[in-house]
């Protein structure tokens, strides 16, 4: 009888010794950085309203889930006594406080510390290792930093995490997965589109990981070759119907109302073409003549011209203002959004397909200088963005009493990264030195995988989700131009790869259990299979 304790007692002391690992930075951040801000875009996601936020190209999925937290701090704050509400130097859908920050914060530390946790105790069944991981993981202070930031890739960082995490549950196990456990990595998938429109490339995740498990098995003559083609089918009948419940979720919302949402990717675009600044005026001129004969009407030839004049005026392509002012005209004046931005769609795809030899070598130069840098800088970044409020006070006036920024000053906030040694304990790795290791752990895996034939699906979807996160920074190089926070996902899905693969290397034969104690289940069952015989 005393035995039961004990055994409970020890699985319940090593969860909590590596889910402790992983809280440590996300309690230190709490208690010593105030939140971080990814500029004015966290502002506009914050303080309007979800509906118009989205209408403007915001995903929506952070628009709306954020405000649960700012709800929740109004009403603190009202009730507390001795705590008046901040003053908000503009009328906003909700009040910003600092209770509220504070708990969407919180909040965003605690799932990302819990969607880790519950990653980790997939990858492998042995303690040392799952604290290895968690070690690894916690020691990186980019993924923390992006938890302690206002902004929306705060949230498509962590559903990625908890992606993983279901997709990790779904390809391992060597039973028929139920339709419940694909449907919650459907639903997890859908938020994760929601939360960022590039995330739509994760709805190959699966399909690829089943296809090129089905490709192994093809060759290897493994009787698992019915079962992944099955299951590819259906994982691609799910990435459909993800696709089409997250084109829905939004336009049902605003049903009712004139700010239907719709893609504003020729307005992303026009970062992109900051590029063609740097061509020589011929060259610029000849490229710009080559789209227009792809354009497809008399208004989108007429935008291409515009920008060409507007280089041609030497005029800053990074403000997209004025270029826009001067182009609704061309679609019957301000009330014509909607339409502008369908213009500047088919601008795009004139750009784009096939692409020009310049914006490829734009992207393809991008892409390269990302190889050769550190996360650091990517953690950095977000200082950066956070000091944008103290030359752009009047695009956020409601910040002005919260603690990032009051009785705060650019120089201030940017020490705060210089003052702690853990921004930088991953500075002298670049992502070309990760995916190095990276590809020497695939290979090593490749060669016991061998012993092993049904850890090809393992294998395959560890290759695809690094394979997925490469793919969203190339697409992205090819939308705008390289800001640092797209590092992001291909950090994090190389890094959650890497852990899939490390763990298929200290693999146990049983299969991976829970970080949670089964003795009760166990116990449970032995009870009830004399009743049932």
């Amino acid at each position: 009888m005393d035995e039961t304790p004990r055994r409970l007692a020890l699985p319940a002391l090593k969860a909590t010794l590596i889910l402790l690992c992983l809280v440590t930075p996300s309690l230190w951040m709490i208690a010593n950085i105030p939140p971080l801000w990814r500029d004015a875009d966290a502002y506009t996601q914050l303080t309007q309203d979800p509906l118009i936020a989205t209408y403007w190209g915001h995903a929506p999925a952070y628009c709306h889930l954020s405000k649960i937290p700012l709800f929740l701090g109004k009403l603190l704050e009202r009730t507390q006594p001795g705590m008046g509400l901040v003053a908000n130097a503009d009328r906003l859908w909700l009040p910003l406080t600092d209770t509220g920050i504070s708990i969407l914060i919180i909040t965003q530390h605690l799932a990302l510390d819990v969607a880790v946790f519950l990653f980790i105790c997939a990858v492998n069944k042995r303690f040392w290792v799952r604290l290895v991981l968690a070690a690894i993981w916690a020691s990186n202070a980019l993924f923390y930093t992006f938890a302690h930031c206002v902004g929306s890739e705060s949230l498509g960082m962590i559903l990625i995490v908890f992606l993983a995490w279901r997709g990790l549950r779904l390809v391992q196990t060597r039973r028929e997965p139920t339709w419940k456990e694909w449907y919650a990595y459907a639903a997890i998938l859908v938020v994760c589109i929601l939360a960022r429109d590039l995330n739509l490339v994760l709805l190959g995740l699966l399909p690829a990981t089943f296809l090129i498990a089905w490709t192994f098995a093809c060759v290897g003559r493994h009787p698992m070759v019915r079962q992944h083609l099955r299951h590819a089918v259906i994982a691609i009948a799910l990435g459909v119907a993800c696709l089409a419940i997250a084109n829905a979720i939004p336009r049902g919302l605003a049903h009712k109302t004139r700010l239907q949402p719709h893609s504003r990717i020729g307005f992303t675009f026009l970062w992109r073409l900051h590029s063609i600044n740097a061509l020589a005026p011929e060259a610029r001129t000849a490229l710009l003549q080559r789209v227009s004969a792809r354009a497809p009407s008399g208004p989108v030839r007429d935008l291409i011209a515009l920008l060409g004049q507007m280089h041609a005026q030497r005029t800053d392509a990074w403000d997209s203002q004025p270029f826009m002012q001067r182009a609704i005209d061309f679609f019957g004046g301000p009330p014509h959004w909607k339409e502008l931005d369908h213009g500047l769609n088919q601008m795009a795809f004139a750009f784009l397909w096939p692409p020009t030899p310049e914006i490829l070598s734009a992207a393809r130069g991008d892409f390269m200088a990302a190889m050769r840098l550190p996360s650091t800088v990517i953690s950095g970044y977000l200082f950066a963005t956070t000091s944008y409020y103290f030359s752009h006070r009047s695009e956020m006036p409601a910040c002005a009493n919260l603690v990032t920024f009051r009785g705060m000053n650019a120089d201030k906030i940017e020490e705060i990264k210089v003052s702690y040694g853990y921004f930088r304990w991953w500075q002298k790795v670049s992502y070309g030195e990760a995916l190095v290791l990276w590809i020497l752990t695939l290979l090593l895996v490749t060669v016991l995988a061998r012993r092993r034939p049904e850890a090809g699906i393992i294998f395959s979807f560890a290759f695809s989700l690094a394979g997925a996160g490469l793919a969203i920074f190339a697409v992205t190089c090819l939308l705008h131009n390289y800001e640092l926070r797209f590092g992001l996902t291909m950090w994090q899905t190389l890094i959650l790869s890497w852990c899939i693969l490390v763990g298929q290397i200290f693999f146990q034969e049983s299969p991976p259990g829970s970080c949670l104690p089964r003795t009760i289940g166990a116990a449970e069952s032995r009870v009830k299979t004399p009743a049932d015989s």
